[in-house]
Parts: C-alpha cells; sequence; structure tokens
C-alpha cells in the first residue's frame, strides 16, 4: 500500500508538478523564512530541503548564503529544479528514506511536501534524523482544524470520478481570485489546474494539529520553537530546534547512506556514489542523483509512549 501510494503520487506530481511563482514566489519565500532563519544562521551553512519540487523556495535560501540539497520524489520538477538551483546538489528520493547519514544537515524545511507522503510521521522522523544537534527544523503542514480537512476529505468522490484534466476551465479558472489573494499574481490555465491538483486531487492528503506534531518534535529530539498559521489557517508552518548533544561539526558536505543495507558515509567518484559495504551505486544523470527506492523499508519502531492522536 505505501509503495502503491508513494508511486501515484510521484506519478501525479510528474505531470502535475506544483506551480512556478517565478522571482515574485521566491522573493516572498525568501523573506517568510528569515523569522525562523535568520542570515546569521544560514550563512555558508549545509540545509535540505526535503521536497524541494521546482525548488523556488530554496533559491530563496540560496539567495541569502546558504549551501542547498534539494530532494524531491517528482523527476520532473527536479529537472526544473536543476535549471533554478545550478549551485545545488539534487536528489531524486523519497521522503520516507532519506539517503543521508544521520546529523548531515545544520538545518532543514520540508514545505508542504510531508502530508502527501503515506507516511507523514515517518517522514517526520527522517527529517528530524538527519539534522545535526542545535539545527533548526521548519515544517508546513495542514491544519486538522481547519475547512480545508472536510473539504478535502468529502471531495474524495469528485477524485474518484473525474480526472483531474476533465476539469471543466470555468472551475479552474475559479480559483484566481484565492490565487491572487494569496501569491499575489495571477496563473495560467495550466498553472491554476496545477495547483487545484495540488490542493484538492492530490493522491494523498493528512492533517495535523500543532499540539500532535509538537509531541513527534519531542519523541525525536526536537524542541518546539514557534508556530504560524499559513493563509486563513489552512496549515501550520511550525519550527523545532534539535537539541544539543555535544559538540558539532565545522563546514558540512553531502555524506551518503546506502539504502540497502545502511552503511554509511559512501564514496562519491566517477559521477556516481558507492557503498562500500554492499556496492549499491547511485548514479548522476543530468546532475540529479537518482537513490529512489522500492518504499519497503520496515515499520519505524515509535519511542514508547508515543501518540499519533490529533
Amino acid at each position: 500500500m505505501t509503495k502503491l501510494l508513494q508511486e501515484k503520487t510521484r506519478h501525479h506530481y510528474d505531470h502535475y508538478p506544483f506551480i512556478e511563482g517565478g522571482p515574485d514566489r521566491i522573493a516572498w519565500w525568501q523573506e517568510y523564512l528569515r523569522d525562523f532563519l535568520p542570515d546569521e544562521s544560514i550563512r555558508n551553512r549545509f540545509i535540505i530541503d526535503v521536497g524541494s519540487g521546482i525548488g523556488e523556495i530554496s533559491r530563496g535560501l540560496i539567495n541569502r548564503g546558504a549551501r542547498l540539497v534539494c530532494l524531491d520524489v517528482s523527476l520532473e520538477s527536479l529537472r526544473r529544479c536543476r535549471q533554478i538551483n545550478e549551485e545545488a546538489s539534487i536528489f531524486h528520493g523519497s521522503a520516507l528514506e532519506l539517503p543521508f547519514a544521520d546529523a548531515s544537515f545544520d538545518h532543514a524545511i520540508s514545505i508542504g511536501v510531508l502530508h502527501h507522503t503515506p507516511d507523514c510521521r515517518r517522514g517526520f522522523h527522517e527529517v528530524a534524523r538527519v539534522i545535526a544537534p542545535g539545527g533548526t527544523v521548519v515544517i508546513f503542514l495542514y491544519n486538522y482544524w481547519n475547512i480545508y480537512n472536510a473539504i478535502y476529505h468529502a471531495f474524495w468522490p469528485v477524485r474518484k470520478l473525474l480526472p483531474l484534466d476533465n476539469i471543466p476551465r470555468w472551475m479552474v479558472r475559479s480559483l484566481q481570485p484565492f490565487v491572487r489573494s494569496h501569491l499575489g499574481q495571477t496563473l495560467n490555465d495550466k498553472q491554476l489546474r496545477n495547483l487545484l491538483g495540488d490542493k484538492l486531487w492530490t493522491p494523498q492528503a493528512t492533517f495535523h494539529s500543532v499540539s500532535q506534531v509538537r509531541r513527534w518534535g519531542l519523541e525525536d529530539g526536537l524542541d518546539f520553537v514557534a508556530n504560524k498559521k499559513f493563509f486563513l489557517g489552512y496549515a501550520n508552518v511550525m519550527c523545532f530546534k534539535k537539541r544539543e548533544t555535544g559538540s558539532t561539526a565545522g563546514q558540512r558536505e553531502v555524506t551518503l547512506k546506502c539504502l540497502t543495507c545502511g552503511h554509511a558515509p559512501m564514496t562519491n567518484g566517477n559521477g556516481c556514489y558507492t557503498c562500500a559495504a554492499c556496492q549499491q551505486v547511485y548514479e548522476v544523470d543530468g546532475g540529479i542523483y537518482k537513490t529512489l527506492q522500492s518504499v519497503g523499508a520496515p515499520p519505524l519502531r515509535y519511542p514508547s509512549g508515543a501518540t499519533t492522536e490529533k
């Protein structure tokens, strides 16, 4: 079921990538994230964008001096991300099995992504795992306590019966006032259809309360810092800090973990990463490292007392 749902999600976003807002959207997110990640905390620091899509949010962080790794399940989105972020390292992979060693990054962001995975809790755990002590995690998740939750679930029969390509143009264009008020710009029909695909036709969307995600953070060694409600409260943008456990390393570099046997670090050379233990190879194609595996990892063992209620 997990593998099938991830494949459906990958296929969906390959065909309907999230909107490309251009310089205006890049600038908007560049400023928005400054409250969570001030300039002095990210300059020359190593940040992973889990579920980067086409990479406009990553671009804003690079503009402010950060060093980025972008990962997404959609290869088509990553090809555009490669064009927008030539300086970044790009990985085709799953948020549920990040191909990186523990404590590989100074900070992490995951904006509007984990709630589209087959297991949001596992994705949150993976993000927490790859962050070094003292690092910041910024997570954007749909809000459980919002009317959008009911609307998405009530739309299930429509999603099942009517393909997104068959949605009439008038319905697609009805999103334009929302886009103008939310993004401050106008989108063409194709972009509007992609946005509708993200909000109502996406194969998976889960909704989470701040209290639930705060518990996840405690279970994974993250202290809650702040929360900002996003546009009419349909989502929460939450900030966590990983607890200090001793001295931290200097400047970090990409450190891969083999998803087959768990060995780290993998060796980088000849245009690929190779595992010294089992000889697994992750090749690069068009500037994108291919690490996406079949989703078959064992169930995540949460700490005793862990809960999943809202």
